[in-house]
């Protein structure tokens, strides 16, 4: 062979390599986010994955999974250095939903898959002035579990759990009366268990803002007399002094401690933590309902930034993780709900309890269609808001100030905000 040939032909690239440069560059990498499930739900995750990118060749998902309590500052840190990541679990939503970073998902998912899912958990937390930017995932739905021997120490019926909020703090206060024990393990801070405009909401004052978003309704007698009964309650020693500064789970806690009698709570994982000595004081009931006749839900959520690079893939995706399939697969190796009409309605969800954890999930479950989803308000600054209502509140729980003097205060500050918006 002449040399020039030669050297032409170690010139040139092998054909092999070339074509995997060629897959290689063709290939789509979405990064998903996932929050704290990395050690226990690993295969279910990667299962998940594996299926989507058989179905989708050039496709890769990359997992990054992060702890609750770095998630949102993580978020936000990928977003301000141009790093975004494509699909994301996240929470804090108030924070980004005002500033208009997120994906329209009314506009971005047909109608026909919008169908698919549970209106209120469509037009939940990631629903903002007139549009739904998440996904919904699985979902937890509020029962209650009660100390069947303090309700007879305190004089009550164990057979006869309360049936509305009214009926529980009116049990919770004949518990500690007769007790010495806390009549509710409840937690009044923000973004947890019962922040106070969930205790309006719960009783049916709502919204919490005229239509225009230009003044606050707060200062209303029916909020008055809301909120005094829960100043009422605390102050009384019906739940314990630690709620205004409790911590994740420590609601948990106190009840399985026994220092307080009913437990508002979502499903049976707790059963993991209690004795056998326990487990036979305790029982499971729906949740007491407020003057809305609903009950609390909460939802996890997967949400597209505007700087994802492949948008519509990344929202393909998410629907793939929270169809059908994938959320009944989930809540058979964990006690949670799907979010999805079809998945909601499976009889695996009305099967016989074996448990008491079965017993707490199937209460849970047989709510979904009677739950509303803790949203707070759908309004710019909301952020601020909380804290003033939550600061405020908590000086009225503290006898520092007067119901009707933390009011005018709210709605002093709150429609101050409302104007220099």
């Amino acid at each position: 062979m002449p040399r020039i040939a030669l050297l032409f032909l170690l010139l040139l690239p092998p054909i092999s390599c070339s074509k995997e440069s060629q897959q290689e560059a063709s290939i789509v990498t979405i990064e998903f986010w996932t929050i704290a499930l990395g050690d226990a739900f690993a295969d279910y995750i990667l299962g998940m994955i594996s299926t989507y990118e058989q179905a989708h060749p050039g496709v890769k998902i990359k997992w990054v999974d992060v702890s609750g309590g770095e998630v949102a500052e993580k978020f936000l840190a990928a977003l301000v250095g141009d790093t975004a990541p494509d699909l994301v679990n996240i929470y804090d939503l108030p924070r980004f939903l005002q500033y208009d970073i997120l994906v329209n998902m009314d506009e971005a998912v047909s109608p026909e898959d919008k169908a698919k899912r549970l209106e209120n958990f469509w037009n939940g937390v990631g629903y903002f002035q007139g549009a739904n930017y998440v996904i919904p995932w699985y979902v937890g739905v509020t029962m209650m579990w009660y100390n069947k021997d303090l309700f007879a120490q305190a004089g009550l019926d164990p057979d006869r759990p309360p049936q509305t909020l009214d009926e529980m703090l009116a049990m919770g206060r004949q518990i500690r009366e007769r007790t010495g024990k806390y009549g509710v393990s409840w937690r009044l801070h923000p973004s947890l268990i019962a922040p106070p405009w969930a205790l309006l909401r719960m009783d049916g004052f709502w919204p919490l803002f005229d239509e225009g978003y230009s003044r606050t309704r707060i200062n209303h007698p029916e909020a008055k007399a809301i909120f005094q009964k829960w100043v009422d309650a605390y102050q009384q020693g019906v739940v314990p002094p630690e709620a205004l500064a409790a911590s994740h789970r420590d609601e948990v806690n106190w009840f399985i401690e026994g220092r307080a009698a009913m437990l508002p709570f979502s499903g049976g994982w707790i059963t993991r933590y209690f004795d056998k000595t326990f487990a036979a004081k305790v029982a499971t009931a729906p949740m007491p309902r407020g003057l809305l006749g609903k009950v609390p839900a909460s939802n996890q959520v997967l949400v597209v930034p505007k700087a994802s690079r492949h948008p519509e893939i990344a929202v393909d995706f998410g629907l793939f993780v929270t169809n059908d399939e994938n959320q009944l697969e989930f809540c058979r190796q964990v006690a949670i709900l799907p979010s999805t009409v079809a998945a909601a309605a499976d009889p695996y969800f009305r099967q016989p309890p074996k448990t008491q954890a079965d017993e707490a999930n199937q209460l849970s479950a047989a709510d979904i269609a009677n739950s509303f989803v803790m949203a707070p308000p759908d309004v710019v600054g909301w952020s601020r808001m909380e804290d003033i209502l939550h600061e405020e509140f908590a000086k009225a729980l503290a006898e520092q100030q007067s119901v009707d003097e933390a009011l005018v205060r709210i709605e002093e500050k709150w429609n101050h905000l409302l104007r220099y918006q």
